[in-house]
């Protein structure tokens, strides 16, 4: 077993074959230093366990079956300070990993990495409150979902050197709580019944108390801002939920109008969906210290992972496998919700208006199994699913000249890396 420790600078790999056996020390080869993980291991990864900080020996160290390790690190908190510079900025394993591995096993490298970070996050989340509110919200957040936000806000936090942890665990919870808020808005409006493979708070509580619920997150989220009082944090949380509010009710007119305008769509999934990933990668740039420029790059990077997000998710309701999603194909259109490639075929086949008619604002169980396999192949033989395609890669080499303008920091790496995981998801 090995374990490689970073002490005043200098690595080392300690070595012994059992925890009864003494310990022999010799130097780390520089290509192992690339294989960093804090965590439970990377496949393929030379080393057990990267740790250090104050270690001035590795021993004793607390025997395992996979590996040698000292009170749990977990997070790069733990370990970046002094390792910051000894650790090359690419993750090559991580990266090979995440390319050999499905969407799922790749958010769970991110997670195990910042594990002891999103465990603080939960612990904000589930703080007790005596609001009979929790008790209809808690389900929602107790299902989980990938915490892709709070993600992505505690990785932009690490990209400078002023960092406050609890300032990025708290600002990471507040974007979780107003992104929640939003899911039980939305359940009420687009009557849905399941969320997350649970039943929704509407379903079981009533839309009022649905309602009532997302508001009360709502409400927790501008507590936590007010409580940790930096200036930049209320303006940039108000200008995200008038940004939600706005393009709910423009959602709101294209259903009712099946209206064909893909600019009016990009519109609602930028304030839909775009804004938040703006919130949370906005806090996380002030949280590192960056200048005004770099948070203006961080900014324009979040708008186009968020739609090139959106997108994914558009087409994932078109050829996604169910038993990934979670939902049938086609429940956006059984909703009234007209996706960017639906309304590509209506603006290139207008011919295709009286079949979308036919299927919106219609249960999917409903629908004709003809008229939807008309539709799917008719969205592939135009080009718009192709077209959506096409789209995404384009948001996503944007999003990638934007975050190379930052500074060359592990942090910047595992941003491309989330980028790519999250428009390559099944789910």
């Amino acid at each position: 077993m090995r374990a490689a420790v970073q002490v005043q600078s200098s690595w080392q790999i300690w070595t012994r074959s059992s925890p009864s056996q003494p310990a022999t020390k010799g130097p780390v080869p520089s290509t192992w230093r690339a294989r960093f993980h804090a965590g439970d291991g990377i496949p393929g990864a030379n080393l057990d366990l990267v740790t250090g900080r104050t270690a001035t020996t590795p021993w004793p160290l607390r025997w395992t079956e996979k590996a040698l390790t000292t009170t749990p690190v977990g997070a790069l908190a733990a370990v970046e300070d002094t390792v910051s510079e000894a650790v090359p900025t690419r993750l090559e394993d991580f990266a090979r990993a995440v390319g050999n591995s499905s969407q799922a096993e790749g958010l769970a490298l991110l997670r195990r990495w910042l594990s002891e970070d999103l465990s603080g996050v939960e612990s904000l989340l589930f703080e007790p409150q005596t609001d009979r509110a929790q008790t209809v919200a808690q389900p929602l957040l107790a299902a989980g979902g990938k915490r892709i936000r709070p993600l992505c806000l505690l990785v932009a936090s690490r990209l400078g050197q002023q960092r406050s942890r609890e300032d990025a665990l708290q600002m990471a919870a507040v974007v979780e709580y107003i992104h929640n808020a939003t899911l039980l808005h939305d359940d009420v409006v687009d009557l849905a019944d399941e969320r997350r493979g649970q039943p929704t708070a509407r379903v079981t509580f009533g839309n009022t108390v649905s309602v009532f619920a997302g508001d009360w997150l709502l409400v927790r989220a501008l507590r936590l801002i007010h409580s940790v009082g930096h200036p930049w944090a209320l303006p940039a949380a108000l200008d995200c939920i008038d940004q939600l509010i706005e393009a709910e009710i423009l959602q709101a007119e294209l259903s009712q109008n099946l209206t064909e305008c893909s600019a009016s769509y990009l519109k609602v999934i930028d304030g839909k969906t775009a804004s938040l990933f703006r919130l949370a990668l906005c806090y996380g740039g002030h949280i590192a210290g960056l200048d005004e420029e770099q948070r203006d790059q961080l900014t324009r990077f979040a708008t186009n992972l968020g739609l090139a997000f959106q997108v994914q998710d558009d087409l994932l309701d078109l050829v996604g496998d169910p038993r990934q999603t979670g939902k049938p194909l086609l429940s956006d259109l059984a909703e009234g919700k007209l996706t960017l490639p639906v309304l590509w075929l209506l603006r290139e086949q207008p011919t295709y208006r009286p079949l979308i008619q036919s299927l919106a604002h219609r249960p999917v169980e409903a629908m004709d199994p003809e008229k939807t396999q008309a539709l799917l192949e008719a969205l592939e033989a135009s080009g718009a699913l192709e077209s959506a395609r096409s789209m995404i890669q384009d948001r996503l080499e944007e999003a990638h000249e934007r975050i190379d303008a930052l500074p060359d920091t592990l942090a910047r790496s595992a941003l491309g890396l989330m980028t790519r995981l999250l428009v390559e998801r099944v789910s």
